[in-house]
């Protein structure tokens, strides 16, 4: 029986702790524990369908995580709020500035909304105590049809009209400029925070079909590309704390319909690199 000396050119590594910071594949022995462990990656992330909305609607935002989320405004209820508790929804109080293709981020009890507009792309800024809505800080730029992640006082604003691929950020009371998008589109939705955010779904002029599943994520600086949505949707809704327990709802799939609208939910687990053993002692 061949040796995995024989089969890989080298001998497995011996240490009496885990590297600090393994490679994948990257296979050693520890001494301390007398476990012969591996980096790999995990199994990508995925989406699973969640509950459904009371009100069926698109150019909505979200806020929250997967069991306390968030989900506002929107056509044709643009004040609407309804409450997730990671089974289904329940109405809330309205919004005070009601208004379809905002965006939006923050926790069920502090949410913030952002943007958006009845006919052209505003700056109105909204904040939700998990009963009613108050004015925030006004955006640099006015735009409609964004993303957002993030918090009340460390939020997230990317993608949207006119600039389709612009990130601004929100400290609690003024925005700045960030990282570009990948890739350029409106109408998508985010989750996650001001440092991991993640960006999904959306359409643009430039994608053939224009609605698309791309999935991005956000370090702080830049965007970078991972998994993509099972269904290519736009106007939609999304919400998470963080960007590997993510959740996105409503929309439309199809743009050969202008009135479709859906109440369908997806979830995305993400994806990391993680130390695994292979034998214990």
């Amino acid at each position: 029986m061949a040796t995995y000396k024989e089969i890989k050119g080298t001998s497995i590594e011996v240490v009496s702790s885990d590297p600090s910071n393994p490679q994948l594949g990257q296979i050693w022995y520890n001494s301390t524990s007398n476990t012969l462990k591996a980096q790999q990656f995990v199994a990508a992330g995925s989406w699973a369908t969640g509950g459904n909305l009371n009100v069926a609607r698109l150019g909505l935002a979200g806020a929250g995580t997967q069991t306390a989320g968030l989900a506002f405004g929107g056509e044709p209820t643009a004040g609407q709020t309804e409450e997730y508790d990671g089974s289904s929804w329940t109405a809330q109080t309205a919004m005070s500035n009601g208004r379809k293709y905002l965006t939006g981020c923050g926790t069920q009890t502090a949410g913030l909304a952002a943007g958006g507009a009845d006919t052209v792309p505003n700056q109105t800024t909204e904040e939700y105590n998990g009963s009613s809505w108050t004015s925030g800080g006004t955006m640099g730029t006015g735009v409609q049809k964004g993303g957002a992640a993030g918090v009340q006082t460390a939020s997230l604003a990317f993608g949207g009209a006119p600039t389709q691929n612009k990130t601004e950020e929100y400290d609690g009371s003024s925005w700045t400029g960030g990282g570009n998008l990948g890739t350029g589109r409106y109408n998508l939705a985010g989750a996650g925070t001001q440092t991991a955010g993640l960006a999904f779904g959306g359409n643009s002029p430039s994608l053939s079909p224009e609605n698309t599943t791309s999935t991005e994520e956000y370090n702080g600086t830049a965007w970078t590309t991972v998994n993509s949505m099972n269904v290519a949707r736009r106007y939609l809704g999304g919400a998470g704390a963080s960007k590997t327990s993510a959740l996105a709802f409503g929309g439309k799939n199809s743009p050969a319909n202008p009135d479709e609208k859906t109440n369908s939910t997806e979830e995305f687990t993400g994806n990391a690199p993680a130390t695994v053993t292979i034998s214990g002692s």
